[in-house]
């Protein structure tokens, strides 16, 4: 159905186009069919399409409708003398009038619902374009062309408005075009405008020079507008045109800063073609005043593309911290942290600058019998440097300091080279040994680094969250791994502790304290819980237990001495789970080998009693009891 009616519209509007320039002396007649028809096109698109709003299609519409009645009552004018003719050329001057404010007024009435326009600021870039665009027209073009013909006051300002208000239309649907310039009802309003356009400046010339006469080629212009305005009413874009769209990221273009300062400068740039233009004697006064206005202007642009730069950056830094935010929200191991952490923080810098990002992580303690720490439990921070030194942190004033990197240790100074500067900011919590556990440093320029100083603290901030939350959830989990062995390990007659990387005990089952005679406190170190004299064989099955890189098993028997001065007979397991998370240390499984020979032989006796030799020694005992 739309395309078979925009067939019969661009027919009838080729029969009627024809028709004017065929017949020049019934010109009203054809000119109000053709502004009827385009009105029509218009009011069916907006019934058949249905635009969120009409308002502004109903503008263009009457717009539309004016200027047809406007022909209309020229040509008749033109045909009829005495007061009647005055009457109808009045009336057709008034059409014309209220043809360019109703088209004005729709068309900025799209652009406010539209991408176009969506702010104030962009109806007042629009507003200033109009008003220099115009005043540029009025300088170079109507002004002198009307100031130069003798022609009553009236005509002269209808010329005006006639070229003004093509002007105004034009400009304000290039601003609509540059917005949306691929869609196709944009693209048909834009051809209509330019054709009014083009018809009323060769309208103006026509009537300052030879005179018009019906059949003139301008006309054409008008013609284009009535059919370009009536096909892009009958796309079915024209209801997207009138959506309102959802307000962008609040950014200023390039473009729109240049166009800032072209307008700006157009007013000095015509005050020096006055200047040349006018008498000698006049001249100096009046290139310095264009001068003047010229610096003034280049120098208010340069402040504004100042605060312009410095508004994307703060955009750019909320954004990517919005994003680093995010990303941290969702980390859910160290390795984690650190990768977001580093991201964020080439994001905040500004682009294409020459830097450094790095972890200095404190050498954990040894662990039982002097053995190297375990190279995992610090792994996770990359890239990094392990330094057996306290780290530059003063978290005490604030979370960053920025310093020379030839004030680093040796390690992170090479690392960090060529950078001139630091910045260091506390990450983890502190180690137990005492100092910083780790540390984020990042090499730039000094003006670099105290530029995002404030930026990077926040990211820090969310790490070190991130990191307490890390921490909680894995303590969580811990104490909910603890609830279920000491449910199973209650039921069992083994007993299990765990003992992390810093000797220290994470986990204790209750049979412990039978086995051990001692209530083993959980942090407490497992020399605490063993006699000096038997420390050896315990050192020496969790080093064989860690020197296994499968995470498989080490067998061995213990003989402990309780604090009563008793002893113990246990048989050990113990695996290396130091890698695997959630535990995170060595599992030691103990059996009292006294009650398990005790167990066994009660085992032993009952199969015997049960056997047939039993059975029959219960019987003989029976019978002769």
């Amino acid at each position: 159905m739309p395309r078979r009616v925009l067939t019969g519209y661009l027919a009838v509007q080729a029969v009627l186009g024809v028709a004017v320039f065929w017949a020049p002396d019934a010109a009203a007649v054809w000119w109000g069919a053709i502004g009827v028809v385009s009105v029509a096109a218009v009011g069916w698109g907006i019934h058949r399409h249905r635009p969120p709003r009409r308002f502004p299609w109903l503008l263009l519409a009457g717009g539309a409708g004016a200027l047809a009645v406007g022909d209309v009552h020229y040509e008749l004018s033109r045909r009829t003398t005495g007061a009647a003719g005055d009457a109808l050329s009045l009336i057709a001057d008034a059409a014309y009038l209220a043809t360019f404010g109703l088209l004005a007024a729709g068309v900025l009435s799209l652009t406010r619902t539209t991408v176009a326009l969506r702010d104030r600021s962009a109806l007042l870039d629009t507003l200033v374009l109009v008003v220099v665009t115009g005043l540029v027209t009025w300088t170079l073009v109507v002004g002198p062309a009307v100031t130069d013909v003798d022609l009553p006051a009236v005509e002269k300002a209808l010329l005006a408005v006639h070229g003004l208000g093509g002007v105004l239309v034009v400009v304000v649907m290039l601003r609509l075009a540059a917005a949306a310039w691929r869609d196709p009802t944009v693209i048909g309003l834009a051809v209509g405008a330019a054709g009014m356009l083009a018809a009323d400046v060769w309208y103006a010339a026509a009537e300052l020079n030879a005179g018009w006469q019906p059949g003139h080629p301008a006309e054409l212009g008008w013609y284009v507008f009535y059919v370009s305005w009536g096909v892009a009413a009958l796309h079915p874009n024209m209801a997207r045109l009138a959506t309102r769209s959802d307000r962008g990221p609040d950014d200023v273009a390039a473009m729109r800063v240049g166009l800032l300062t072209i307008t700006c400068l157009t007013v000095p740039f015509l005050l020096v073609i006055q200047a040349f233009a006018a008498e000698p004697a006049e001249l100096p006064d009046g290139l310095v005043t264009a001068a003047a206005a010229g610096l003034t202007t280049m120098l208010a642009v340069t402040r504004v593309v100042d605060s312009v730069t410095g508004h994307r950056a703060a955009v750019h830094r909320e954004r990517s911290l919005r994003r680093a935010g995010t990303r941290l929200l969702s980390a859910t191991t160290i390795a984690q942290v650190a990768e977001m952490v580093r991201r964020s923080v080439g994001e905040l810098l500004p682009a294409g600058t020459d830097h450094q990002v790095l972890f200095a992580v404190r050498r954990p303690v040894a662990g039982a019998g002097g053995e190297p720490p375990d190279p995992e439990s610090v792994a996770d921070w990359q890239p990094q440097v392990v330094v057996d030194d306290p780290l530059p942190v003063d978290a005490a004033r604030r979370r960053t300091r920025i310093m020379p990197i030839r004030l680093l240790h040796p390690d992170l100074a090479d690392r960090l080279a060529p950078a001139p500067a630091a910045l260091v900011a506390g990450l983890a919590a502190p180690a137990p040994s005492g100092g910083t556990g780790t540390a984020l440093l990042v090499g730039a320029a000094d003006g670099v680094l105290a530029a995002s100083r404030d930026a990077i603290e926040v990211v820090v901030a969310q790490a070190a969250l991130a990191l307490h939350r890390i921490a909680a959830t894995e303590e969580a989990a811990r104490r909910d791994r603890d609830r279920y062995l000491n449910l199973v390990a209650g039921t069992a007659g083994d007993a299990v502790v765990i003992v992390g990387a810093d000797d220290r005990i994470r986990y204790a089952s209750p049979p412990c304290s039978r086995l051990f005679g001692v209530e083993p406190a959980v942090l407490a170190d497992w020399r605490d819980l063993v006699h000096p004299a038997d420390q050896a064989q315990v050192s020496r099955t969790l080093g064989a237990a860690g020197d296994r890189d499968d995470g498989s098993a080490v067998g061995d028997q213990w003989v402990l001495r309780r604090p009563d001065g008793s002893h113990v007979l246990l048989e050990v397991r113990c695996r290396d789970l130091r890698r695997v998370p959630g535990v995170r240390g060595l599992v030691l499984t103990f059996s009292d080998l006294a009650d398990q020979r005790r167990r066994d032989s009660e085992l032993a006796l009952r199969r015997i009693d049960r056997s047939a030799p039993g059975q029959n020694r219960r019987s003989l005992r029976r019978r002769f009891r």
